[in-house]
């Protein structure tokens, strides 16, 4: 596949920025959406992000995302944010959730938003459903099938508390691909410890690099 993603608003501190709760929201859409790039790439997929850093007002950073995805030939346009308007600093016990917006319910994008929603929504929050939002810039104006994706709710402590960046973005990926990316395999550091001739270092380095490894005198 091939896909332009973003994360929504300016950088957090510029003209507008994001929702700013209990978390920021353009400071975690980026580290979700870092990490939905990092995922769809060891995948084997084209990603290009269209993230704005330098807008100089709402309307000028709507414009420069959208440029650049038009920019590319792709499969599917995505934009990662997170909601605000729940109010809820002291949490009640149960998140106010996700949603995943679409210019048409009866368009392209709507099986990845629907996957997307439902995978999110296995991570424990609030499933707010799949809407139709004619009126947004981002859906109104890109070439390919897109969809606008509210992670959770900035200023809901049950979301922020349930809220994982790199589970997020597992989620996203999962539900663009339609498949389980598994568990991350955890990564091991080998140490081979002792003092050598440098024949015998040669000879253990060259051993290791037989096998498709790197290794180095020191």
């Amino acid at each position: 596949m091939k896909i332009n993603i973003h994360a929504g608003h300016n950088p957090d501190g510029k003209t507008a920025c994001g929702a700013v709760g209990l978390i920021k929201e353009s400071t975690e859409a980026r580290k979700v959406k870092d990490e939905v790039i990092k995922l769809l790439k060891a995948k084997g997929h084209t990603v290009y992000d269209c993230t704005c850093e330098n807008g100089s007002s709402q309307s000028d950073v709507l414009k420069k995302i959208v440029a650049k995805c038009n920019a590319h030939s792709v499969d599917l346009d995505v934009s990662i944010h997170f909601n605000s308007g729940a109010s809820d600093k002291k949490g009640n016990g149960k998140t106010t959730g996700l949603e995943v917006l679409v210019y048409s319910t009866a368009g392209k994008s709507l099986p990845y938003a629907e996957r997307v929603l439902k995978k999110i929504a296995g991570l424990g929050f609030k499933n707010r459903g799949v809407k139709s939002r004619k009126d947004l810039y981002f859906l109104k104006n890109t070439k390919a099938p897109a969809m606008l994706v509210e992670c959770c709710f900035v200023d809901d402590k049950d979301d922020v508390k349930l809220y994982d960046y790199k589970k997020m973005a597992k989620a996203i990926a999962e539900g663009i691909l339609n498949k389980s990316l598994g568990a991350e395999e955890k990564k091991y550091k080998i140490i081979l410890k002792g003092s050598y001739t440098k024949a015998k270092a040669e000879k253990i380095v060259k051993a290791v690099k037989d096998l498709g490894y790197t290794a180095e005198m020191q």
